[in-house]
């Protein structure tokens, strides 16, 4: 006689009083379309997706945490996440992206983007309209094949930045004034110049944060030959516009 496999399913619960649905590791090649339409932690994660489509989501409005991590993600269809107006945290990372769906930056309550592990060759972001609305404080482009940082506008919340295990070989210093709030930044294995690390590790101590992921640079800082362009940080017209924006949304907060 022939033993049945045991069907798996996703299953559901409640974190932090959040309806949660667990699909993980299901051998999925798409977004089940018959869920309760009121998740709101939605774990899609270890399947075998391939596409995103702009129906993916339509009937989950209420998500806020969405993980999509450890997929085949090769694609995303323009419009597949704006529906998603509730979303705080998405993980895209290990996917096989090239670029990251710039539909993202306008959400208008996403903190927290995962996009780590995805090579993205083919990133281009001038039709990025800026400033984002997206209230971005924690951003992971860790492993993604940049040569520099990602300019996505002034990101004034934006508190923890992980770019290691990128060939930063373009690399500026000015590409952190956007950041004015930044405490910890995560630039381990990657291949910054001796000068760009003694730049970024002073600009850190100067914002009174955390140097500590930059690769240790051993040698003294010779302003001779590496100079501290404080014009193109933190005397910056940039960074100026960045803690204005920020102490605006501070005081709308109260």
């Amino acid at each position: 006689f022939i033993i049945q496999s045991e069907v798996r399913k996703c299953t559901y619960g409640h974190i932090d009083k959040l309806l949660r649905i667990r699909c993980y590791d299901l051998d999925l090649k798409e977004v089940p379309q018959n869920l309760k339409s009121s998740v709101e932690v939605l774990d899609l994660s270890h399947n075998r997706i391939r596409k995103l489509k702009t129906s993916s989501f339509q009937r989950y409005t209420d998500i806020k945490f969405l993980m999509l991590y450890d997929n085949m993600i090769l694609s995303v269809e323009v419009g597949t996440f704006e529906p998603l107006t509730s979303l705080q945290e998405i993980d895209l990372s290990n996917n096989g992206l090239t670029t990251i769906p710039l539909e993202l930056f306008q959400l208008p309550r996403l903190r927290n983007l995962y996009i780590d592990s995805n090579e993205l060759t083919s990133l281009n972001l001038q039709a990025l309209e800026k400033p984002i609305r997206a209230p971005l404080e924690y951003l992971n482009v860790a492993g993604c094949e940049l040569q520099e940082l990602p300019d996505l506008g002034i990101l004034p919340k934006l508190w923890q930045l992980n770019a290691s295990m990128n060939p930063l070989q373009n690399f500026r210093i000015d590409s952190l004034a956007n950041m004015c709030h930044l405490q910890v930044i995560d630039l381990t294995k990657s291949q910054l110049s001796q000068c760009g690390c003694q730049q970024v590790t002073n600009h850190l101590m100067m914002l009174g944060a955390s140097p500590k992921f930059v690769p240790v640079c051993l040698e003294a800082l010779d302003i001779r030959e590496c100079p501290l362009p404080y014009n193109r940080t933190i005397h910056s017209p940039t960074f100026a516009s960045c803690q204005t924006t920020l102490q605006f949304a501070e005081t709308r907060s109260f």
